[in-house]
């Protein structure tokens, strides 16, 4: 049988305070109210199957545009929502 030693115990209070004491665990200062800028909406993460080849081009795209082909797909389905309520307000007058 081994000698082994006795664990080391925590002092949450002390780990506690630490966390606290880090930069980024802080509150964050409220703004005046004439410089909030509006709340960010949470996003829903999708999944669906796409060719191949579809998504080298959008790949493409993404990249001479300077943006992430999540937000390269985001925009190109704002745009077909866009497109097609323009086609149905045209068709009903």
């Amino acid at each position: 049988m081994s000698i082994t030693r006795k664990p080391v115990t925590r002092d949450n209070a002390a780990i506690g305070a630490f966390i606290a004491g880090a930069p980024d665990a802080r509150a964050a200062q409220p703004a005046p109210a004439g410089d909030q800028q509006p709340a960010r909406r949470q996003k829903v993460k999708i999944s669906f199957d796409i060719d191949p080849d579809l998504l080298a081009r959008v790949d493409q795209v993404a990249k001479a545009s300077g943006v992430s082909r999540n937000a390269a797909l985001a925009l190109g389905a704002s745009w077909l929502i866009d497109d097609f309520k323009g086609r149905t307000a045209r068709r009903n007058g």
